[in-house]
């Protein structure tokens, strides 16, 4: 597995964070307390607010769900991936960087014995170099 291959969970985590948000200031619009309900219009061509925001929801809520999946689907690969790392402290390094998004520095960390930030990176870097190689 690739670098590039590991690295796609962290982009498509960081979509799903956006749409996510995208959707609660959607949500947050529908919501009674910030509607003109009093029916005088605030500007001069009033829109109804549930026609401009009812399409856009159900179009950031499908895209959040495909998103979702897909993302399911990714790491289902990349953990089948890292099960089959039979260095268990590689594993561990590959696991909290790229399932638990943690960087190297709290990695060095949870991994112990002296590690350093540049240490655990390198050990990774340089297992993922190699595996490419066979």
């Amino acid at each position: 597995m690739t670098l590039k291959e590991l690295s796609k969970l962290y982009y498509l985590n960081k979509l799903i964070e956006r749409d996510t948000l995208r959707l609660q200031e959607l949500e947050a619009q529908l919501s009674p307390g910030s509607m003109n309900l009093s029916g005088m219009p605030r500007n001069p061509s009033p829109k109804n607010m549930m026609e401009e925001i009812v399409p856009l929801l159900i179009e950031v809520q499908a895209r959040l769900r495909e998103e979702q999946a897909e993302y399911i689907r990714e790491r289902i690969v990349l953990e089948e991936y890292l099960r089959s790392i039979e260095d268990y402290q590689v594993r561990l390094i590959l696991t909290l960087r790229f399932v638990d998004l943690m960087n190297w520095r709290q990695i060095a960390f949870r991994v112990g014995g002296n590690n350093t930030e540049d240490s655990v990176k390198q050990r990774a870097y340089r297992f993922i170099k190699d595996s490419q190689k066979k």
